[in-house]
């Protein structure tokens, strides 16, 4: 009788004898769905029963973990389109071999990590059309993420970068770059081949100037953002291709107002600080 209630009485799932069926249903359903959650569960590593759902998995989503480094099955996710591993601790972003295999993925997300660099095979994720490296250690980007020929929106905000690489300027399809809260110096001269860029923010950085090229040749350009930065709005203004710019801004402004949007107090964003004068007594 004793045997019969064990076998047949539902378990809770703290008991220990119910672990593989657990485990059992999270298989089947990461099968079922293509669908990885696995945030905020104190993990140390990526499960290896992952690898036998391999075939059929599209997303997963493993932040907030204490992951220090990545499998070397994860290569074998030829079907994979997201990934997202931020607030881990990782120093490697990618498992060898991941950029010719991880065929299909799409975004890429290794927000607040370790990393200190990006491998040069990141450039092969032909597919990937959002890549987020915010909170890391970067001090520069491999000029290989020139490849990235479907990237539409990067983010390496918040690392130590001092300089971009001219190589961004082959990303054609890129629409938004924030680079904010780096010790940027500079902006290249080639970003002005990026011809479908809307946003380009670099808040927080030591920009003194904004090169001619970007403002004539970023012809989607219409927030430019340098708040934190030492350049003079007066510089700004006197730049070579700045009217053209400064007229897609305020169409774009325009175009809120008359969509009914609420800007606050804040009306049109320059871009830029000016100083602001003490008060007279």
């Amino acid at each position: 009788m004793g045997n019969c209630l064990d076998i047949c009485l539902p378990r809770k799932p703290d008991d220990p004898r119910a672990r593989p069926y657990v485990q059992l249903q999270r298989q089947q359903a990461w099968a079922k769905t293509g669908i990885v959650g696995l945030r905020d569960q104190g993990l140390k590593e990526l499960p290896a029963s992952l690898a036998e759902a391999a075939p059929a998995l599209k997303v997963i989503d493993a932040s907030n973990n204490r992951l220090t480094a990545l499998p070397a099955f994860l290569v074998t996710f030829s079907g994979l389109q997201r990934l997202v591993l931020a607030g881990n601790q990782l120093t490697v972003a990618l498992p060898s071999g991941a950029g010719s295999r991880l065929t299909a993925l799409k975004m890429l997300v290794l927000d607040d990590n370790l990393l200190q660099e990006l491998p040069e095979e990141i450039g092969q994720l032909k597919r990937l059309e959002r890549l987020s490296v915010s909170g890391n250690r970067l001090h520069a980007l491999p000029p290989a993420i020139g490849g990235l020929e479907s990237l539409q929106a990067l983010v390496v905000s918040r690392n130590a970068l001092e300089t971009l690489p001219d190589e961004l300027g082959s990303c054609a399809r890129l629409e938004e770059l924030d680079a904010q809260s780096n010790d940027l110096a500079a902006i290249p001269a080639a970003l002005g081949q990026l011809k479908r860029l809307k946003m380009l923010q670099l808040d927080n950085n030591r920009i003194f100037a904004v090169p001619p090229d970007v403002l004539y040749g970023c012809t989607a350009l219409q927030t430019l953002s340098l708040h934190g930065c030492p350049i003079k709005p007066d510089d700004l203004q006197e730049t070579p291709g700045f009217k053209e710019f400064d007229e897609r801004r305020k169409s774009k402004y325009d175009k809120v107002i008359a969509g009914g949007a609420l800007l606050g107090n804040r009306g049109l964003d320059e871009g830029v600080d000016r100083e602001v004068s003490p008060p007279r007594r």
